[in-house]
């Protein structure tokens, strides 16, 4: 399939899968004219980049642990691998920094709005 009718089915831009390319995370074969052909399995590939890249990974994370995964949106599921399992405690330790550090920054601003009402009034 060319790259616009793989963009319809996954809702995914023309210009994301063309970067998922790029790096390495899609691998469609090249027509003599030097189109993109997709194979079927692309849709489920481009869906499950897309949703690891929404869960906080990036592409170097995916790159390494992406074939690991089976499925894509509600029904991503890990295959259990000791490789994949030390990948993912470590992302997980760095989306929840992340989550702690956000939550601090939120907590400041709320308490600065509290202390503006209260000034305010």
């Amino acid at each position: 399939m060319k790259i616009s009718e793989l963009s319809q089915r996954t809702g995914i831009s023309s210009r994301s899968l063309r970067y998922y390319e790029q790096q390495g995370l899609l691998h469609p074969r090249r027509l003599p004219n030097g189109y993109r052909d997709y194979s079927e399995e692309s849709v489920a590939c481009a869906e499950r980049v897309r949703d690891l890249l929404r869960s906080g990974l990036g592409t170097e994370a995916i790159k390494g642990i992406g074939c690991c995964f089976t499925g894509s949106g509600a029904s991503l599921r890990a295959t259990v691998d000791t490789g994949l399992a030390a990948g993912l405690a470590r992302e997980l330790t760095n989306i929840q920094s992340r989550i702690d550090t956000l939550t601090r920054h939120r907590d400041a601003i709320q308490n600065y709005l509290a202390e503006a009402r209260v000034t305010a009034d």
